[in-house]
């Protein structure tokens, strides 16, 4: 494992402080453990999203979209669509 230092403001110390104070963390260096993983997940998440909305976008503008006018074609991609989820997920099958 790796040593890293750095110099936190009064601000960030005391709230670390009062976490480990309240028992929610043994120790300062918990503290910083957690938040570096929990941060690193985030980033993450969101490198997932970005890739999501880029794939949504190319689809798009290759034409491989549904236009949705009216509430009964609403409906009805929304069974198409659970159908296909039960099929996938073998809800469907005897």
């Amino acid at each position: 494992m790796n040593i890293v230092q750095v110099q936190l403001p009064d601000e960030l110390q005391s709230s670390i402080g009062r976490r480990i104070a309240e028992g929610r963390v043994a120790n300062e260096t918990a503290f910083i453990l957690e938040a570096a993983a929990r941060f690193a997940d985030d980033l993450d998440a969101e490198d997932e999203l970005i890739q999501e909305a880029q794939a949504g976008m190319a689809d798009a503008a290759a034409g491989k979209y549904v236009t949705l006018a009216s509430a009964e074609d609403v409906d009805a991609h929304h069974e198409r669509t659970m159908a296909r989820l039960r099929e996938r997920l073998g809800l469907d099958r005897p």
